[in-house]
């Protein structure tokens, strides 16, 4: 790449020259980060990383773009689940990085915002992905993804337009992973996949640190996989990061972070957390990796277990819509489900209305509330108007609107979708026909993943489903 600005140092001579700091004011050490010194030092044009929680990789990421930004005159856009978040991190991680070290004072002292900081000639953007306006305002030399499997997909796959027009065209993907096929596990695959291999000092064998092989659970101790001699914290502190995937020419370079990698982690505090959260939360905040459990997909199996040869008697049928510009929909009564399919037509909804006699519509209410409305009030108490919301009042999966809202329903989303997983599950949910009837029908279920989150108020566990790529209809249509 050309260097038309840049000093002779590396950004490692950089750090160490500018006695740059962190948030909390401590001069950066790697004697417990050294895995992440090749990190800071790769300037590959695409890089993804599958991290654990807490591993420095955030700090590292706002350093390089300063570095790069100022250096090698890139515009960046750095990106967060939601605006809130980015608000979050920009005054409680990036100001105060920047309060603590007077050379990104200096580089930041023409204009320095909560969503917008000049350095030199060019300018860092921090933006959300839950409005896809956010990803069409700026172009960029360089993306950052933070946090990119708790981000939207879609808006993040729209941020690749703002690179266009760049000679550069940078890409960052690193988050804790959540599932295959959603966020950094799309561009793993065509990675390097380099792993840190730390060398034991009994058999002098490398090898990279795994649960359960690397830790002995009765010693309390991490262990050599191949000898079993109880390896110390300067063993695990020394390592190198070696390509897994010999490639002559990869995509991305590709890093693995776990816990198991940082010495300030003792074993005892791995087995604890194995012992005490879920097993998502230790895949994917532990060991870095994607997980995938029971209740966390509804699997092929789950579906099709449930297909019948028995005729559905098409009677008190209820009908299931998606909206959008196609309407998915479904049709089933207390024995199941028997039909469905999509169309552009609201007519062909309401067809649907006449076909099945005193049949019931609930509808997606959003995004088209024009179609949805007319059919309300030309069907009164027949169709019903559907709004994902959780119900923080009376914790209720469902409730029908009285009075003035009647012709309403407000359904709890996430919970209503875990319902019908498990209802898959169980096998009481009929399905008539064959595995080949519905196997358009699962495709959309199986884009549908299950990811652990908190409650913002509460910080009590909650469960979000999503899509990995949007294409969800004919999951929310029985919804």
């Amino acid at each position: 790449m050309a260097n038309s600005d840049r000093s002779n140092t590396s950004i490692i001579a950089w750090l160490s020259e500018e006695e740059i700091k962190n948030e909390r004011g401590d001069v950066l050490d790697f004697h417990n980060h050294a895995f992440l010194l090749d990190i800071y030092d790769d300037l590959s044009k695409k890089i993804v990383c599958y991290k654990a929680a807490q591993v420095g990789f955030s700090t590292l990421a706002i350093l390089k773009q300063f570095y790069m930004a100022k250096h090698y005159k890139l515009d960046a856009i750095y990106t967060l689940p939601t605006q809130s978040d980015v608000y979050d991190f920009v005054g409680g991680k990036v100001n105060r990085l920047i309060a603590a070290n007077p050379v990104l004072k200096d580089y930041v002292k023409d204009r320095d915002t909560m969503e917008q900081k000049r350095v030199g000639d060019s300018v860092v953007y921090y933006r959300g992905t839950f409005t896809s306006k956010e990803a069409l305002m700026v172009s960029s030399d360089w993306n950052i993804h933070d946090e990119e499997d708790r981000s939207n997909q879609d808006v993040i796959q729209q941020y690749y337009s703002r690179l266009q027009h760049s000679k550069h065209a940078f890409e960052y993907h690193f988050s804790n992973p959540s599932v295959e096929g959603n966020g950094v596990s799309r561009y793993w695959p065509k990675s390097d996949q380099k792993h840190w291999l730390v060398k034991c000092g009994g058999c002098a064998k490398e090898q990279y640190l795994m649960w359960p092989d690397s830790i002995d659970v009765e010693r309390g101790c991490f262990q050599c996989k191949h000898c079993h001699k109880e390896l110390t914290d300067d063993e695990r502190r020394i390592g190198r990061w070696a390509k897994k995937k010999a490639v002559t020419q990869a995509e991305y370079s590709g890093y693995w972070i776990s816990l198991l990698m940082c010495p300030w982690i003792p074993a005892s505090q791995i087995i604890d957390i194995f012992n005490n959260k879920s097993k998502e939360y230790f895949w994917n905040f532990v060991l870095g990796l994607p997980y995938v459990g029971e209740g966390n997909k509804l699997t092929p199996d789950m579906v099709y277990r449930n297909l019948t040869g028995s005729i559905n008697d098409q009677k008190d049928v209820v009908i299931g819509v998606d909206s959008g510009n196609v309407k998915h929909f479904v049709c089933g009564n207390k024995d199941g489900i028997f039909y469905y399919g999509k169309t552009e037509k609201w007519s062909d909804i309401e067809s649907l209305m006449a076909r099945f006699e005193r049949a019931i519509a609930v509808i997606d209410a959003m995004p088209d509330l024009t179609a949805p409305r007319e059919l309300r009030e030309k069907y009164p108490g027949r169709v019903f108007l559907c709004h994902y919301a959780r119900d923080r009042k009376t914790e209720q999966l469902v409730r029908w609107g009285k009075n003035e809202e009647y012709g309403n329903v407000l359904v709890d989303r996430n919970r209503m979708i875990q319902f019908i997983v498990d209802e898959f599950a169980k096998t009481r949910i009929p399905l008539q026909g064959s595995r080949d009837d519905w196997s358009e029908y699962y495709a959309h279920w199986e884009t549908m993943y299950r990811l652990e989150d908190k409650d913002q108020f509460l910080q009590t566990p909650i469960y979000q489903w999503l899509s990995t790529n949007g294409n969800d209809h004919w999951a929310n249509a029985p919804v």
